[in-house]
């Protein structure tokens, strides 16, 4: 598991764990909100490999956490910090500062667990992610069709480093075509610990897209 476009999202594993994980694969995402790490440890994952994201999710921790947790990720040598397009400007620039400071780079972030938004909305929401900051822009949402799924990936001929992710049965294509349309990197989950819907195996991803670059 080498390649650095299929990002490894790793959530509810144990310290040790994600140090293995991490020896095996090319990019992960660190979902600190759905792990239980020390400080000094959270530093140690983020100083072990040079190809992860920073992300902790609101709900389990308050905003000042959060900020904390992601402060100390992005000084410990993460590669991208993720920060959720809701949140406030003054909660998100501080970090997006000091990620600057870091050449660490910035995905800003929109998710809808319901439903794809009409074209018009996922242009300006798309806009959005950009006005604010974003290095990468990442939109996903629940692909309700196949068509849900053909206007998320007709994005790419609109934008530059973007991530449009269809979650669900329908999106798997989303996740398994974005980096021939363009994406700089795709999700992927460790084998029976998915963090969304509709997320595909690391193995088995890489082994699609590799069929489909003609390296398989």
């Amino acid at each position: 598991m080498t390649r650095s476009d299929i990002c490894v999202a790793i959530a509810n594993a144990s310290f040790e764990n994600i140090l293995g994980i991490l020896e095996e694969v090319g990019m992960a995402e660190i979902r600190i909100d759905l792990l239980d790490l020390m400080p000094n440890q959270l530093e140690m994952v983020f100083a072990s490999h040079n190809n992860l994201i920073a992300t902790c999710r609101q709900g389990r921790y308050d905003d000042a956490q959060r900020a904390s947790m992601l402060l100390r990720a992005i000084n410990a040598g993460a590669a991208w910090v993720d920060l959720e397009i809701e949140t406030s400007e003054e909660w998100r620039k501080p970090l997006i500062d000091l990620a600057r400071s870091k050449r660490c780079k910035v995905i800003i972030s929109w998710h809808c667990f319901g439903e794809t938004p009409s074209d018009s909305e996922l242009y300006r929401i798309v806009d959005s992610l950009y006005s604010a900051g974003a290095d990468v822009a990442k939109i996903a949402c629940l692909s309700n069709s196949s068509k849900d799924s053909a206007r998320l990936m007709s994005l790419y001929s609109k934008y530059y480093n973007l991530v449009a992710i269809g979650m669900g049965k329908n999106g798997v294509i989303s996740r398994i075509a974005s980096l021939q349309l363009g994406a700089p990197f795709t999700f992927a989950s460790i084998a029976g610990d998915t963090t969304a819907p509709g997320q595909v195996d690391y193995l088995e991803m890489e082994k699609l897209i590799n069929q489909i670059e003609g390296l398989g």
